[in-house]
């Protein structure tokens, strides 16, 4: 049963088969029961169970197949439609858009960022880093942890961008490049640790 919103008869303008959520409690810090969200077309759109924060805000949309859960949010205009899946903390705004079979796990898309086909955009499952996609990039194929998509930058299918480094790996228009934290160039005395492991001597002569 849901107890966490109630599809209203608001329908959207443009698409009448889209109707407006309602709180029907609070939800997270942010939504008050009784607060109007954005559209689905149908329950299975966005999630209900119970500890679930997910939620859709302003003009959003989650249509067709699409599937919103896990303390994702859409905001503004994104729009999370035919199956595709926003899951694991996701945060869309702006124009950006999931569509196809994309799937979105705990990642940043904002303005006109997009993602179609069998396109994925993931956390790093080792250091927990989300990709961040701006501007009108369009990802098709799989872009993976400390990863900033910006511009007209374009993932085809079949391509991996994955970066699990300590440095953000930032793709635009003008190439690649590395933002380092000023700290990453700073030396530091070694902690001493009981039973620490000597380097291996590599052959080198003493």
């Amino acid at each position: 049963m849901n107890t966490k919103y109630e599809i209203t008869d608001l329908a959207h303008e443009k698409y009448p088969f889209l109707h407006r959520i309602r709180a029907l409690r609070d939800i997270g810090s942010e939504v008050k029961a009784g607060d109007l969200g954005g559209f689905v077309e149908c329950e299975s759109n966005l999630s209900f169970e119970s500890g679930d924060d997910a939620w859709i805000f302003d003009d959003a949309i989650a249509a067709g197949e699409g599937c919103v859960d896990k303390g994702s949010v859409l905001r503004e205009r994104a729009i999370v439609c035919g199956c595709a899946y926003a899951s694991h903390s996701t945060e869309m705004s702006g124009d950006s858009r999931a569509e196809d079979d994309a799937y979105i796990r705990g990642a940043r898309l904002s303005q006109c960022a997009r993602v179609s086909g069998n396109g994925m955009v993931l956390q790093s499952p080792t250091t927990k880093v989300s990709p961040i996609l701006t501007g009108n990039c369009a990802v098709y194929g799989k872009v993976m942890g400390d990863v900033m998509l910006a511009g007209s930058v374009v993932v085809i299918s079949d391509e991996t961008i994955s970066n699990d480094s300590l440095d953000t790996l930032s793709i635009d228009e003008r190439g690649r490049t590395i933002l380092r934290a000023p700290s990453r160039d700073e030396l530091v005395p070694r902690q001493p640790q009981e039973n620490q492991k000597r380097p291996k001597d590599k052959g080198r002569d003493r």
